[in-house]
């Protein structure tokens, strides 16, 4: 979970927010928010995707927040994952795979070549569902920047 801690009020914080993420402030200005899709709030929870070039990103990391009240300021807390659609896509695909094994095993040719395969693919799904190091590093500077008063 990433914790980014601030001296301003939650309602100074959530004013930040909705200013640094205004499509007047970035559009085609701000080569960092220029990455990023979707950038949107809702009382207190945030929301943060990446935009890929030309057409949404399938499988992109995504940061899901609150603003919350800490100590003698507010604080950014959430964490890094991907959409629930993601998700439940790759659960489709890990079960149309097991599927597949199975029904091999059944018919009685499982080879290993096969098994390598079904194998390989799960490991796949599973690289896919974690979050990217790339988009976090962004993300969490560009959340610095809203938490932080000197910038």
């Amino acid at each position: 979970m990433l914790v980014l801690e601030s001296k301003f009020t939650p309602e100074q914080l959530t004013q930040r927010w909705d200013e640094k993420t205004s499509p007047a402030r970035f559009a085609g200005n701000d080569a960092l928010m220029d990455n990023i899709f979707i950038a949107s709030r809702k009382e207190d929870r945030v929301f943060l995707i990446r935009r890929a070039s030309g057409a949404l990103d399938p499988f992109a990391t995504v940061f899901r927040g609150r603003i919350v009240p800490c100590g003698g300021g507010s604080a950014i807390k959430g964490h890094f994952t991907k959409r629930l659609f993601d998700y439940v896509l790759l659960l489709v695909l890990a079960f149309l795979d097991g599927f597949v094994y199975y029904r091999a095993m059944e018919e009685g040719s499982v080879s290993p070549s096969v098994t390598g395969f079904c194998i390989a693919f799960v490991v796949l799904l599973l690289l896919i569902a974690v979050p990217l190091r790339k988009p976090r590093r962004r993300y969490r500077e560009f959340l610095e920047e809203i938490a932080s008063h000197d910038r």
